[in-house]
């Protein structure tokens, strides 16, 4: 069996994709894999550094409103859909799953034309566009979150894809507690100011490790503090430790979270820089008590304090956590991927 992967724009993307992927060979290790995806070194490296031939595609960003760079957009869209048809004639895959993002519409359109069974993924409580266009040539669109408006059997429930490594982790307790602090692939100049400012402090609850991305300030030296610009292998070492986290309120973030059962504290892009869909996850998190949600940034080490020092509290996220983990999500997408019709 031969499974075309695709997803892109960052890395939020194409993690989840990867996730799938181990979990489909766990399953049948004879699984054949390619990869369609973007142009970006870091994605092509991520993907390329497991083994996986990978094939790079023109694309276009799409946008809600009115820009004179759709036009542009628009051609290198076409261009990506005429490469991405090439490449799924050449290699005839059994089934093409997409985990959304610009650069996954071209390749969807194509398989779809060249009849190849399409699947998506949706990781948000609300869907993107990619996915929304996907969804019209898909055979099924598996969902990170229930939503009782759509319906079997186009739309299944499955939750997020979580990597292996991190699903199996077993929490450890060091000698201090540790905040972690993620600013997304890409970083946050945001969460990465309010942790500059308000350092010393917490330093005085707990060690901080802080993923700060291409924005870190490489002047900040504290002890008990460590930054660095993404965290790789060591990821899940870091994770283990960590008594709370502070994040963006992305889905893959927030389903890999919940399923370590960690307490969280999320400050989710505003509509200013996103479409909203952090603000419904966060809110969802909120609602089912296992987050604390940044509500204004002058309460951010207020906040912070309250929640790192109460280990009452700490310990009702938790649990709230573990209620929320209810399921296998690569598991459950690998499921649908191989279902025959």
């Amino acid at each position: 069996m031969k499974i075309a992967l695709t997803g892109g724009g960052t890395l939020g993307h194409v993690i989840p994709c990867l996730s799938v992927m181990d979990t489909l060979k766990e399953i049948d290790p004879n699984i054949n894999f390619f990869y369609i995806g973007s142009e970006k070194e870091n994605e092509k490296a991520l993907v390329t550094n497991r083994g996986i031939k990978y094939y790079s595609v023109k694309t276009g960003k799409l946008r809600r409103y009115f820009s004179l760079k759709n036009f542009v957009d628009c051609f290198l869209i076409i261009i990506g859909f005429f490469q991405s048809y090439r490449i799924l004639r050449k290699e005839r895959p059994d089934v093409l799953f997409s985990k959304g993002g610009f650069v996954s519409v071209p390749p969807v359109i194509a398989a779809h034309l060249l009849k190849i069974r399409c699947i998506t993924h949706e990781s948000d409580r609300s869907m993107g566009l990619a996915n929304k266009i996907n969804s019209r040539f898909c055979e099924c669109v598996c969902l990170g979150f229930k939503n009782e408006n759509l319906k079997p059997p186009k739309y299944v429930y499955t939750g997020n894809p979580i990597r292996r490594d991190i699903k199996n982790l077993k929490r450890v307790k060091g000698e201090r507690k540790l905040i972690l602090v993620l600013g997304g692939s890409q970083g946050a100049v945001e969460i990465n100011e309010l942790i500059y400012k308000n350092l010393d402090k917490l330093l005085e609850y707990a060690d901080v490790y802080h993923q700060a991305g291409r924005f870190l300030d490489k002047t900040i030296k504290r002890e008990g503090y460590y930054q660095t610009e993404f965290i790789g292998s060591e990821f899940k070492d870091v994770l283990a430790r960590a008594t709370l986290v502070i994040s963006r309120s992305g889905a893959n973030a927030l389903s890999e979270l919940i399923s370590v059962h960690i307490p969280m504290y999320l400050i989710p892009l505003s509509l200013n820089a996103s479409r909203g869909d952090q603000i419904e996850n966060s809110k969802w998190a909120e609602s089912n008590a296992c987050a604390i949600v940044m509500k204004d940034k002058e309460a951010f080490l207020k906040d912070i304090c309250s929640i790192i020092t109460n280990d009452e509290l700490l310990a009702k996220l938790e649990e709230a956590a573990k209620r929320l983990d209810d399921r296998d999500g690569s598991m459950e997408i690998c499921k649908v991927i191989l279902r025959k019709e």
